[in-house]
């Protein structure tokens, strides 16, 4: 069966639950049990219905793919009545934009000679209110033009992507544990098929709304899934969103997350125009806890020199603590001049104090050796933001910076973890198969001491990429505490895994899904600190994907990246965003979701006593602590209530 994207968590289980009905899991009594539990879990879905919304997107610049070529809608399906045309479409090729900007006007390259540590630069401030836009949702069927990727407008740029061989190990990554966690809530279609491929989608929750980005586009919503905003990034807009602090060409990779302790929302985005010699990374700041409203909004120079030749940045990672914000990239070179293509990447601190009162910013840069650096988000007072990296077949690098607005050193540690190798592709049951990139660290989250971090990788001998997470001890020197992979079968991949661990210590976690049989599907899975070392639960599809991408021979672009976080207000529900393909093209889907037990009836992370009392108040009746879902709470569902508790 199915699912209808419009409502994309059905009632139904016997094929909506994916995680029991395709998994490798032998069956038990147990499962029987847990079966029954999820049959009652499932009944209390609340889908909510949304309708999509067209927000232009940008891939991962960064990964340069096998076969880059531009991509079209299938010719068969083109009539002059549907086709649209790309914003950079010059006849029948396209044309990367220009700054526009007068030469004399930009900064100098930040130089980073040998022995610089830092550099600090500022910015002003370009306020904008949101609610003078016209309308505020700018509504857009999915686009049916031809599609190509944001990389395609970047100058070229490659790095050598090998994963040092480092010293081996006996360590193993564990597997999933056979039970149900994840009790689904709202859910609602997000951003329809945009020109650019794939979507890239980053996702902030905040007390009342849910804002998402895409390359290019931006969009917020109540979080019962009203849209209330939707706007272009760049001059494509009318306006665009960034286009009056000067992005008005050309924006990639942006990304936000919802900042608790200032109660602001912040997205960033990236600009390169290489015919230029131009690159920034430009900043956008709510100036409360509505994103309707004012956002203060900042371009910040970005083009690094060292030696003879200037660097452009690619590839963010985005994070944030008490202290500051943080912005990462790969540095890639510009043509001309003496040196190496790839220098390695830049590490931006933002002083927070200005942008919460519209006023300058401040931050400070270094650059470091290493590529593809993830910033963890640490909500919790008194966290210190960690820098991740797969640094070799058996090494994570876990990386931190005691005063990041100070010259104090970047220092590193590296963890030992179960040998893995790069992806590379996953399998569709049509198509050529999708790119799943390399084996970079795709989200990290800091909950006091302890560290979760995910990719998709290979291991074990077999070719099936799967998704993999940590658990690292932060409480001294950064040690593994445990690893797990969603391995479901052969030929089964399970790619783009991106994680958030809740106040309660649980761990949250979206991926896509895909075989030769089953076309790419969202699915969630989860964990509490009871379970087992290294396992996660049974996933739980979300929303099944109607068909697979295939316009064209070479390997489809996907994701690239899904996103996951906590919601503040209870410090429990994760929030999700992921991509699936339709008739109309790719969409994203955003999700909420608790992980816990069945017998959690009040829904504050224990099962206990108050437990007890709503089951015993409804015992003989229908009502919450029906577990077994045959319409009335007796003796049985008491069973099942104490095996959880």
């Amino acid at each position: 069966m199915m699912s209808d994207p419009r409502n994309p968590l059905p009632l139904q289980t016997s094929e909506s639950v994916r995680g029991t009905d395709r998994s490798t899991q032998p069956a038990s009594g147990s499962q029987a049990i847990e079966s029954l539990v999820m049959t009652k879990i499932t009944s209390y879905l609340r889908p909510v219905t949304g309708f999509g919304l067209s927000l232009a997107i940008c891939a991962l610049g960064g990964c340069a793919s096998p076969g880059d070529a531009v991509g079209s809608d299938s010719r068969s399906r083109e009539t002059a009545a549907t086709i649209e045309m790309h914003p950079f479409q010059v006849d029948d090729g396209f044309m990367a934009p220009r700054s526009g900007r007068d030469p004399d006007t930009l900064p100098p390259a930040i130089d980073f000679a040998p022995g610089a540590v830092t550099f600090v630069g500022t910015a002003v401030a370009e306020i904008i209110d949101s609610r003078r836009f016209d309308p505020p949702v700018a509504k857009r069927p999915p686009y049916k033009g031809r599609q190509i990727r944001p990389a395609k407008m970047l100058p070229k740029h490659s790095r050598d992507k090998t994963l040092p061989r480092t010293p081996p190990n006996d360590l193993r990554a564990g597997g999933l544990n056979g039970t149900s966690r994840i009790e689904p809530e709202a859910a609602f279609p997000g951003i329809t098929q945009s020109p650019w491929r794939p979507p890239d989608p980053s996702i902030a929750v905040g007390v009342g709304h849910v804002v998402e980005t895409v390359n290019m586009e931006i969009a917020w919503y109540r979080k019962d899934g009203t849209p209330e905003f939707q706007q272009r990034l760049d001059s494509s807009g009318d306006p665009g969103f960034l286009e009056s602090v000067g992005a008005g060409g050309f924006t990639f990779d942006p990304k936000c997350f919802y900042d608790s302790y200032v109660d602001r929302y912040v997205m960033i985005a990236l600009e390169v125009y290489g015919d230029d010699r131009e690159a920034w990374i430009t900043m956008a700041v709510s100036d409360d806890g509505d994103p309707n409203g004012l956002w203060f909004k900042y371009r910040m120079w970005a083009l690094v020199a060292s030696g003879e030749r200037e660097y452009w940045v690619d590839f963010p990672g985005f994070g944030f603590d008490d202290r500051g914000w943080y912005v990462t990239g790969n540095l890639f070179a510009l043509a001309g001049g003496d040196g190496p293509g790839f220098l390695g990447s830049i590490v931006r601190s933002i002083d927070k104090t200005g942008p919460l009162a519209g006023e300058p910013v401040v931050w400070n840069d270094r650059v470091v050796n290493g590529a593809s650096y993830q910033v963890a988000h640490a909500p919790d007072a008194g966290d210190e933001v960690c820098f991740v990296r797969s640094s070799g077949q058996t090494r994570l690098e876990i990386a931190r910076i005691d005063e990041p607005f100070g010259p104090d050193p970047w220092t590193t540690d590296d963890v030992a973890v179960p040998e893995f190798s790069s992806g590379g592709t996953a399998v569709t049951p049509i198509g050529p198969g999708l790119w799943v990139v390399d084996a970079r660290i795709w989200q990290a989250y800091r909950r006091q001491d302890r560290l979760v971090a995910s990719h998709a990788i290979k291991s074990s001998g077999s070719e099936d990429v799967v998704a993999r997470w940590y658990e690292v001890d932060l409480g001294g020197t950064p040690v593994l505490e445990m690893s797990g992979e969603i391995r479901l079968g052969d030929g089964e991949y399970t790619i783009f895994p991106s994680i958030a661990i809740n106040g309660n210590g649980a761990i949250g976690m979206i991926y896509g899904r895909t075989s030769l049989v089953n076309h790419p599907s969202i699915e969630i899975a989860g964990r509490i600190p009871e379970d087992a070392a290294g396992t996660m639960s049974v996933g739980r599809e979300a929303v099944a994907g109607q068909t697979s991408p295939n316009d064209g021979t070479d390997l489809q672009r996907w994701g690239d990246y899904f996103d996951c976080t906590v919601d503040p207000t209870d410090d429990l529900t994760f929030w999700a965003v992921g991509e699936i393909q339709t008739e109309a093209g790719w969409q994203t889907e955003i999700f909420s979701f608790r992980v816990g037990v069945p017998a959690d009836f009040n829904r504050d992370g224990r099962v206990d006593g108050q437990d007890l009392g709503i089951l015993l108040l409804e015992f003989g009746g229908p009502g919450i602590a029906d577990l077994n879902g045959d319409g009335i709470v007796t003796g049985v569902d008491l069973g099942l209530f104490l095996a959880d508790w």
